[in-house]
């Protein structure tokens, strides 16, 4: 069975995409793995931070997270890089447009950011992180004895 796409084509919008791909940080030229960054929202409130981190395909086990030196990381591996693809070794692609990519993301904690209050859920193909902030430092008054 043969499969024919039909896909509109622009040659310069062609040429361009090419051009800044080869510029692209992103992404690895020449490895069979596809390294992107995922887009990330950071909020702040009174009370912490969150951050929202887009993950479309994958899930709360595909993904590592850990705090080190002040530093949030995000991270995952493909399992086309580990060689765990099982599906590939069952299945004849016939058409193949989606592909497992791998990132890592890291991120500075601001001075007020409690590390050891950090919390992370994942619901539909969103990471949610939420860091809470230390409580404040009030000024203190120091009492001067008499001498």
């Amino acid at each position: 069975m043969r499969y024919l796409v039909n896909r509109p084509s622009n040659l310069f919008g062609d040429f361009d995409r090419v051009l800044n791909n080869m510029f692209d940080n992103n992404q690895t030229i020449g490895t069979a793995v596809n390294r992107r960054n995922p887009s990330v929202d950071i909020s702040e409130s009174k009370e912490g931070y969150a951050l929202e981190v887009e993950l479309p395909g994958l899930s709360e086990k595909d993904v590592d997270l850990k705090i080190e030196d002040n530093k949030l990381l995000i991270s995952s591996i493909s399992k086309e890089a580990e060689g765990k693809d099982s599906k590939k070794e069952e299945n004849h692609y016939l058409l193949k447009e989606r592909s497992d990519f791998t990132f890592a993301r890291s991120f500075i904690l601001p001075k007020n950011a409690n590390a050891e209050a950090v919390s992370a859920s994942f619901s539909n193909g969103v990471l949610t992180i939420s860091i809470e902030k230390s409580p404040e430092k009030q000024p203190r008054s120091i009492k001067i004895k008499a001498a």
